[in-house]
C-alpha cells in the first residue's frame, strides 16, 4: 500500500532548494552551531604546514601533535594547499561535497522503505541541513564528516545486498567504503563487525564470506601496521575536560559516565520519532515489572560511580539542561533511567538492535563525550540499520514536520550557545 501524495514535486523542489539556501547561509556566516569546529579546523591548519614542509617527519611523528583526528584528511587538505587553492574555496569545495550523504541517506530510505512516496524520504533525508553537527564540520571541514559520508556509502551497499540483490560485490563495496571511512575516522571501524555478523548469517561458512575478512584484513593492515607496528598511536583518551588538573580529576576510563551520558544522548535523538509513535513503539517488546527491578537496580549500581561535572566539556544536553535548571544532575538521572529502559526495549529480543547499540557505545572510547559523536548518525541508523517498528503508518507529513521542528530547536539552541 504506497502512502498517498500530500505534497507534489514542485513544492518538494522549492522545500530542497530553501533549505539548501539556509545550510549556505551559515557558511557565508561561518556558523559553528556545533561549537569547537572551527577551533579543530584551525588546529588542522597548523599540521598541514607541517605536512607541507617536511610530509615524511611529519606522518612518521604525527603522535607527537597532539591529534586525536586521523592524519588521512588532514594530508588530503595538504595537497589541496599545495595546489595554491585558497581557503574559501576548499572548504566551499568541501562543504558542498557533504551533500554526498543527504544523496546516499535518500538512495538507503528507498531501498529499506520501498513503497513509501519518495517525496516523504526526500524530507526526512534532507533534516542533515538542520544538524548543528553536519552543518558545523561540513563549513569547517573536519575528518569526521567526511567518515560519516563514506559509511552512509557502506550502508548503501549493505543495504543494496539485502534489500535488493545478494550480489556479493555489494558486500565488497560495504566492505571498501566502511574502510574507507575508518580512515578517515577511526570511530566508525567498529561496525565492520556488524556487517561482518550479518555476512555470516547469510552466507555461512563459504568461500564468499572467506573473502569478506580476507578483504576486511587487507584493509586494515595499513592502519594496523601504522598504530601498532611504527607505534604511532595517535589515539588517546584525552580528558574529560580543560579542568582536569585543578579539580585533581582521576583520568580513568569511567563506564558509568559511558553508560548514562550516551543513553541521554540515544533516547534525545529517538525523540521526536517516541513522541509520533507514543502508542505503538516497542509495542512487540513490553517490559514485566521483574525487568524493570532489574534495570532499576542497574541504575542504582552504575549511578554510584557516576563522576561527571558540569566543568568538564561535553556530557550532553540532558546533562547540562539538569545543571542549569536545578543545580544538579537529579533531572539527568531521571532522563537516563528512562533511556535506559528504551533501549532496553529497542534490544530486548533483537539481537541486531543490541549488537549496534553496543557498538554506539564502544565507537567512543574517550573520556569527554560529545553530541558531536552522535548526531546526525543515531537518526541516521533510526531509519536503516535499527529495527524500530517504522511503518507506512509512521510516513506522514506532521510526523516529518515534527523531525524538522526537533531539529530546528536543536540547532537554535547550539546558535545560541555558539554566540553567547
Amino acid at each position: 500500500m504506497t502512502t498517498p501524495t500530500i505534497i507534489n514535486n514542485k513544492k518538494i523542489i522549492l522545500i530542497t532548494v530553501a533549505f539548501y539556501l539556509f545550510y549556505l547561509l551559515g557558511f557565508i556566516l561561518n556558523e559553528d552551531s556545533n561549537g569547537g569546529a572551527f577551533q579543530d579546523y584551525l588546529g588542522y591548519k597548523s599540521i598541514i604546514k607541517l605536512f607541507i614542509l617536511d610530509f615524511k617527519n611529519t606522518f612518521l611523528t604525527y603522535d607527537e601533535l597532539g591529534e586525536r583526528h586521523s592524519p588521512v584528511f588532514i594530508i588530503i587538505l595538504s595537497y589541496f594547499y599545495k595546489l595554491n587553492l585558497s581557503d574559501t574555496l576548499i572548504r566551499f569545495i568541501s562543504f558542498n561535497f557533504s551533500l554526498i550523504s543527504i544523496i546516499f541517506f535518500l538512495k538507503c530510505l528507498t531501498l529499506k522503505y520501498k513503497y513509501i512516496n519518495k517525496n516523504y524520504l526526500l524530507l526526512i533525508s534532507i533534516i542533515f541541513f538542520l544538524s548543528p553537527t553536519f552543518r558545523s564540520l561540513s563549513i569547517w571541514p573536519d575528518s569526521r564528516i567526511y567518515g560519516f559520508h563514506f559509511f552512509i556509502i557502506s550502508v548503501f551497499f549493505y543495504l543494496k545486498y539485502f534489500c535488493e540483490s545478494k550480489n556479493i560485490y555489494y558486500c565488497y563495496l560495504n566492505i571498501i567504503f566502511l574502510a574507507i571511512s575508518s580512515y578517515f575516522s577511526i570511530n566508525f571501524c567498529l561496525f565492520s563487525i556488524f556487517f561482518l555478523y550479518k555476512f555470516y548469517l547469510d552466507l555461512g561458512i563459504s568461500k564468499k564470506f572467506f573473502n569478506c575478512v580476507l578483504l576486511n584484513f587487507f584493509l586494515a593492515s595499513p592502519a594496523f601496521y601504522y598504530l601498532f607496528i611504527l607505534k604511532i598511536f595517535f589515539i588517546e583518551l584525552g580528558t574529560p575536560g580543560n579542568y582536569i588538573n585543578e579539580y585533581n580529576f582521576s583520568n580513568t576510563f569511567n563506564i558509568a559516565n559511558k553508560i548514562l551520558i550516551i543513553s541521554s544522548i540515544i533516547l534525545f535523538y529517538f525523540l521526536p520519532v517516541l513522541i509520533a509513535k507514543k502508542k505503538i513503539f516497542f509495542d512487540n517488546n513490553k517490559i514485566k515489572i521483574f525487568e524493570f527491578i532489574i534495570i532499576f537496580l542497574f541504575f542504582l549500581l552504575i549511578t554510584k560511580f557516576f563522576n561527571y561535572e558540569p566543568y568538564f566539556t561535553g556530557g550532553g544536553i540532558f546533562f547540562h539542561l539538569s545543571y542549569f535548571l536545578f543545580e544538579n544532575n537529579f533531572l539527568f538521572l531521571v532522563i537516563s533511567y528512562y533511556a535506559l529502559i528504551i533501549i532496553y526495549r529497542l534490544c530486548k529480543n533483537n539481537t541486531d538492535n543490541l549488537f549496534l547499540i553496543c557498538l554506539i557505545f564502544l565507537s567512543n572510547p574517550q573520556l569527554s563525550i560529545y553530541h558531536k559523536y552522535y548526531d546526525p548518525l543515531i537518526i541516521f541508523l533510526i531509519f536503516t540499520l535499527l529495527k524500530t517498528e517504522l511503518n507506512n503508518n509512521y510516513f506522514n507529513l506532521k510526523n516529518i514536520c515534527l523531525i524538522h521542528i526537533f531539529y530546528i530547536s536543536f540547532l537554535f539552541i547550539g546558535l545560541i550557545k555558539s554566540t553567547f
